[in-house]
């Protein structure tokens, strides 16, 4: 597919012709140069996040969605860039911003919970103060931050009548962490998986951003503790009026806790809608296969069937739909001529696919 595909609606949307969206993605492109060719890891997505919301972001590893993420945040890995398309978040090009300019949004505006909670926090440092400096850094409490966090707490030990402190405990508390003003004392290696997990929630959200994006949030939790995890997700967005772009390989976490979905392969967007719709109504023949592999809690006897193939290897693709050698409705067509997202189903449900959509614009 290429970048310069439309869906039909595009004029159409108001949210995405007005800047009413919290976060608009336009065309976005993504690359990284190797030794051996580009690697597209994003692919010309269009993406919109609107205020309130919980949108999902699925697909199977190696998709593009964590590159998707770090490149809104602005923190791809180097030598990789963003080569075309725009990101506003408030109406706002993130992309204008100088690096001063993205690393104040940074935990205001925007935040991110990583994959890897142990690698996220700072082992030197107590998750209280941990939280504490990201609040001095991006809210006005008036206590300094010219100071490194390793060297204050040092000289001046943890300042636990500071507002920033107070506002750590109460951060804690809002993602239940249990005994939060102890517990605040404590180093991340003394916090469980899922405590940690929940400490990065609470720095994440303790400057309320407009936007949190969780990236893989349940990874390598029991199921106990994710669902208790997306709970709290879920509560947490309407307590603090934050939109969460939510990605995952899991539709178990998606159709529990989103609002709509979009589905990535190889770098692309390629079917979008509404939760209840997605799942009800899958249209895409990559969206089929997902929900096909995966076990069902009401249908734990029904056979899986899984996906064919892998994901494609993303330097120079060289067929339009990147979907084609592993999609069993595939054709000659779908191999030469660039899919356009084309209206499947109820509300906004659109899919990129030449096999989907209105009999007459089919091929």
């Amino acid at each position: 597919m290429s970048s310069d595909r439309a869906s039909p609606s595009t004029n159409e949307s108001s949210d995405s012709t007005t800047g009413s969206s919290l976060l608009e993605v336009k065309s976005l492109k993504t690359q990284f140069p190797t030794s051996r060719g580009t690697v597209t890891a994003v692919d010309g997505v269009d993406l919109t996040v609107e205020r309130g919301e919980i949108l999902g972001l699925v697909g199977e590893s190696g998709s593009g969605k964590s590159v998707f993420a770090q490149s809104i945040m602005g923190i791809v890995d180097d030598p990789g860039r963003i080569v075309d398309g725009d990101i506003q978040l408030a109406g706002e090009s993130l992309l204008d911003k100088s690096a001063g300019d993205l690393e104040a949004l940074r935990g205001g505006q925007l935040s991110m919970i990583f994959q890897d909670p142990m690698n996220s926090l700072n082992p030197t440092l107590t998750v209280g103060e941990q939280i504490a400096e990201t609040v001095r850094l991006h809210q006005d409490v008036g206590e300094s931050v010219s100071l490194p966090a390793e060297l204050k707490r040092k000289l001046l030990g943890a300042t636990k009548n500071s507002e920033a402190w107070r506002r750590a405990i109460e951060m804690l508390e809002a993602v239940e962490i249990p005994e939060a003003e102890s517990r605040a004392g404590d180093y991340p290696h003394e916090f469980s998986g899922g405590m940690r997990q929940r400490a990065m929630i609470a720095m994440a959200l303790s400057c309320e951003p407009d936007l949190l994006i969780a990236d893989e949030p349940t990874t390598a939790l029991d199921v106990t503790v994710q669902a208790q995890i997306l709970d709290e997700l879920r509560d947490l967005k309407d307590t603090f009026d934050t939109s969460i772009l939510l990605i995952t390989h899991d539709l178990a976490v998606v159709s529990e806790v989103c609002d709509r979905v979009a589905v990535m392969y190889a770098g692309e967007i390629v079917e979008r809608a509404s939760a209840r719709e997605l799942f009800s109504n899958p249209q895409h023949p990559y969206t089929q296969g997902l929900i096909a592999s995966t076990p069902r809690l009401d249908a734990p006897d029904d056979e899986l069937t899984p996906i064919q193939g892998n994901v494609p290897d993303l330097i120079d693709i060289p067929y339009a739909c990147h979907f084609a050698p592993r999609c069993p409705e595939a054709e000659r067509e779908c191999f030469e001529v660039d899919p356009d997202f084309r209206e499947v189903g109820e509300g906004d449900h659109e899919a990129a696919c030449l096999r989907r959509g209105p009999e007459e614009r089919r091929l």
